[in-house]
Order: C-alpha cells, then sequence, then structure tokens
C-alpha cells in the first residue's frame, strides 16, 4: 500500500472510531494490501477480530458471500476488490449484479444495514476525499 494509501485508510479509520462504529468482525481478502487496510480499520475501530475469507477477489461470484452475510445476527465489514464489492452491494439492495445502482469508488466505505424484513439499504457512505 502507498503512503498515500495508508494516510487515508488511517483517516477513515479514525472518522469510524470517532463517531463510535463498532466492527465485530471484519472479513478480508489474502492479498497483503487489502490485509492491511483491514488492519488499519481495526485498530483504528477495536475491532475484536480479523478473519482472511475467500470469495472477495475482484471476479469471485458473489452469492457465497452474500449467503453468509445474510446468516449473520451481527455486523461485519469486508475488506475486499473492486468490482465485488459494488456487485455484492447491488445484490444485497435488491439489484441485479450487472446494473450500477451502487458503485464503490477506491478506498470507499459503505455502510449497508438490513432492516427487520431483511431488505438493505444504503446507511452512509465515506471516501478518502470527503474527509480531508
Amino acid at each position: 500500500m502507498t503512503r498515500r494509501g495508508r494516510l487515508d485508510v488511517a483517516t477513515i479509520g479514525r472518522f469510524l472510531g470517532q463517531n463510535g462504529l463498532t466492527i465485530p468482525e471484519i472479513w478480508h481478502s489474502e492479498k497483503a494490501r487489502v490485509r492491511e487496510t483491514a488492519e488499519i480499520i481495526a485498530q483504528a475501530v477495536g475491532t475484536a477480530r480479523l478473519l482472511e475469507k475467500p470469495g472477495l477477489a475482484p471476479n469471485d461470484p458473489v452469492g457465497p458471500i452474500r449467503g453468509d452475510i445474510n446468516l449473520r445476527q451481527e455486523d461485519v465489514m469486508l475488506v475486499g476488490h473492486l468490482p465485488f464489492l459494488s456487485r455484492l452491494a447491488n445484490q444485497l439492495l435488491g439489484g441485479p449484479i450487472e446494473t450500477q445502482v451502487f458503485r464503490f469508488r477506491e478506498g470507499e466505505i459503505g455502510c449497508l444495514e438490513r432492516n427487520g424484513e431483511g431488505t438493505w439499504q444504503v446507511l452512509f457512505t465515506i471516501y478518502p476525499g470527503l474527509l480531508e
């Protein structure tokens, strides 16, 4: 990860921590840059558990991760790759994977929340330039 990338992730992590966001678990891909991103965020928000999770690569199918997320009761953060994360968000939000209903930018964090009926919605998004 570049120096600028580390600074951007640390800024977002501080913002999340200062605003009381708690994340019990962060799933990340096996790539070193992504693991480093997850570690920086975890330190900033006091996350107890980092888990290397297969299936977060750019072109992996979203079905297995979507299934895992839908079974969870606790919050989880995914740190992975584009376009996978955008495709997953689109499917969780009820659209086809191929649509551009929601598209992450590089370095962006999006918070999706499931309501009582099991429907997902976008709660907020944050990207590095927004906090400067």
